[in-house]
């Protein structure tokens, strides 16, 4: 199955100092909009307009269709004035990238209206799986455990990824692969470090 089935590039992208190597995490989005490969195109090309000042790493429809709208060594402007904690000592440095999480996160923006109605298909749920696991193995720094969602980063701003997102599940095809079957007691199976961000997507 093609991973990424079409490339939409943005303007809207600033440098990452060291590269893919400064890719410390991954930051969950959903778009408002209708799952369709044809709301995703849409998306990827409202994100090709200079004007638009946004964009993101990749664009996921609800049938898997991913768009690649930024390349891995440039920083999407997805996340704004965000911060996180990467290191998880309980403090934003940021001398570590705590405070330019756009600098440091690949952004994938997942087709749905977020109204918490609209789910979310398997087929979208791995190939986010996958794509993530496609940026690990091209970014050097990128940690499982910091794979969180906007809500996350921008608190109190918006409810982004929406409760009925199956974060599990999405942990469990990226340890185990998009063919392997979660079991239907999927949460308490993951690592604990993998069931805290479960927590973090979900509160």
């Amino acid at each position: 199955m093609t991973l990424i089935n079409q490339r939409i590039w943005s303007p809207n992208w600033s440098t990452r100092p060291h590269g893919k190597a400064d890719v410390k995490g991954v930051i969950l989005h959903h778009t408002a909009t209708r799952g369709s490969r044809a709301a995703a195109i849409a998306v990827a090309r409202y994100f090709a307009q200079r004007s638009s000042r946004v964009s993101a790493t990749f664009v996921v429809a609800d049938d898997g269709y991913a768009i690649q709208c930024v390349p891995f060594y440039r920083a999407a402007w997805h996340a704004g004035p965000a911060r996180y904690d990467w290191d998880h000592d309980g403090k934003i440095e940021p001398w570590n990238g705590e405070t330019s999480i756009n600098t440091t996160s690949i952004g994938i923006e997942i087709c749905n209206r977020g109204d918490g109605k609209d789910d979310f298909p398997d087929a979208q749920v791995k190939k986010v799986a996958r794509l993530i696991r496609y940026a690990d193995g091209r970014c050097p720094n990128l940690r499982f455990k910091d794979i969180t969602d906007h809500e996350a980063v921008l608190p109190g701003q918006k409810i982004d990824m929406q409760p009925n997102w199956p974060a599990a599940k999405m942990f469990w095809w990226l340890l185990h692969g998009a063919n392997s079957k979660p079991p239907n007691n999927v949460y308490a199976r993951l690592p604990r470090w993998a069931r805290k961000q479960v927590d973090e997507i979900k509160r």
